[in-house]
């Protein structure tokens, strides 16, 4: 398999962590594109949204969203899933991922209309919107810690990967002090090996 990525984006993360954990990782080659003109040009042959990540399978057939190569990685291993077929426990599950991936293309938007622009166009009250949509969905989730143990492994590794790319992409914003107990849920799900192999780069 063949894996499209970038160095910094939550959403490979998520794929590169778990391909780790559940023991696939010698199975995929990671091709990099080192640069946005290089994405630009490269994932539209793979994906119409142009948008990484993609899973090239063997037979050729191409997988897009971090969402569903996930799935597809959890069908190929018999280990503990990371989407559990439990309806009440998958629902949640999925609901955590989905506002988790949410808060990442938040954090994205704010990004690139913050600092990958001409300073004359960049519209503070655009940027405070979507800063705005972290911070709520931080407080949601922190209100969830407590039941982490209790959900599909999926979930809470969105949540970790986004976390990562907000302190990446805007590390002077606080958000420990609202978030107390998912930041220190957080400080110790880092220190997994697949979470330290996975730090995101420029």
């Amino acid at each position: 398999m063949k894996l499209f990525s970038r160095p910094a984006s939550p959403f490979v993360r998520k794929v590169r962590v778990m391909a780790r954990d559940i023991g696939l990782v010698d199975q995929i080659d990671e091709i990099i594109l080192a640069s946005p003109e290089e994405m630009y040009a490269e994932m539209p042959k793979y994906n119409p949204l142009g948008k990484i990540p993609a899973l090239i399978l063997d037979d050729g057939t191409v997988l897009y969203e971090s969402k569903v190569i996930c799935e597809y990685l959890d069908s190929l291993h018999d280990g503990e899933k990371f989407f559990p077929s439990e309806l009440n426990i998958r629902w949640k599950t999925l609901l955590l991922q989905g506002l988790a991936d949410g808060i990442g293309e938040a954090i994205i938007t704010a990004w690139m209309n913050k600092f990958n622009r001409p300073e004359k166009f960049v519209y503070e009250p655009a940027i405070s919107f979507q800063l705005e949509k972290v911070k709520r969905g931080l407080l949601e989730i922190n209100g969830q810690v407590g039941d982490f143990n209790k959900l599909g492994k999926i979930g809470p590794l969105s949540v970790a990967c986004t976390i990562g790319y907000l302190d990446f992409r805007f590390p002077d914003l606080v958000w420990r002090d609202q978030n107390q107990e998912l930041a220190k849920w957080y400080l110790t799900f880092c220190e997994l090996p697949s979470m330290r192999s996975t730090e995101f780069k420029s």
